[in-house]
């Protein structure tokens, strides 16, 4: 377990997380110490990358003067806060401000490569990672997909007596993708799409 803090928010990342970015990053294919060096690369890139993403959210829920953490997890990571004290405004724009700082950050990182040329190819696969992950990461929580943050959005602006319409929602987009990702042998994305359908296919019949 790691522990440090950054502007004053505790960070924890568990072992789990960096298994995840390294099997993400090809581990099971490395064949060469320059093979060793691009995982740790893509490592590093989606910790900084998914760090700066929770760090939207912990940022937002300390503006509403809320304690709050953050770990990064298996898949990714969460910043924690007490249950039931944001209104659903406010809900929003914390569930928004991870990914919108992520995209800031990766579009950021894009127009800085451009000005100033990486000067080896470990640098510039790192950079390239490093905006590859925050972008597609940013854009792939804003599906409306509960639990992502695009499901939790869509769960603030429809309000609570809505949860049916949200998970709803969830199963058949999750669904598509899920279809998608198998007829397409992206087989990552088909079972990761597949485990949220059925997920909310179970919220949605425990929501009243």
């Amino acid at each position: 377990m790691f522990r440090f803090t950054l502007f004053g928010i505790p960070i924890t990342v568990e072992p789990w997380f960096w298994i995840t970015m390294a099997l993400l990053g090809g581990a099971f294919t490395v064949d060469s110490a320059q093979g060793m060096l691009m995982v740790v690369l893509f490592m590093m890139a989606g910790f900084i990358s998914i760090l700066v993403h929770e760090m939207g959210h912990a940022l937002m829920i300390r503006k509403y003067g809320l304690q709050t953490q953050v770990t990064l997890a298996a898949f990714g990571g969460y910043a924690s806060y007490q249950a039931g004290i944001l209104s659903r405004k406010q809900s929003f724009l914390v569930t928004a401000a991870g990914p919108g700082l992520q995209i800031i950050f990766g579009l950021l990182v894009l127009v800085l490569a451009g000005i100033v040329a990486p000067p080896s190819i470990p640098i510039a696969y790192f950079i390239k990672v490093l905006c590859w992950i925050s972008l597609a990461w940013a854009f792939l929580n804003c599906l409306p997909i509960y639990p992502l943050d695009g499901g939790q959005m869509l769960a603030a602006v429809l309000g609570p007596r809505r949860g049916r319409a949200v998970h709803l929602t969830g199963v058949v987009v999750a669904g598509i993708l899920a279809v998608l990702g198998f007829a397409s042998n992206q087989w990552f994305i088909a079972v990761f799409m597949a485990l949220f359908a059925w997920q909310n296919y179970q919220m949605m019949q425990r929501s009243p």
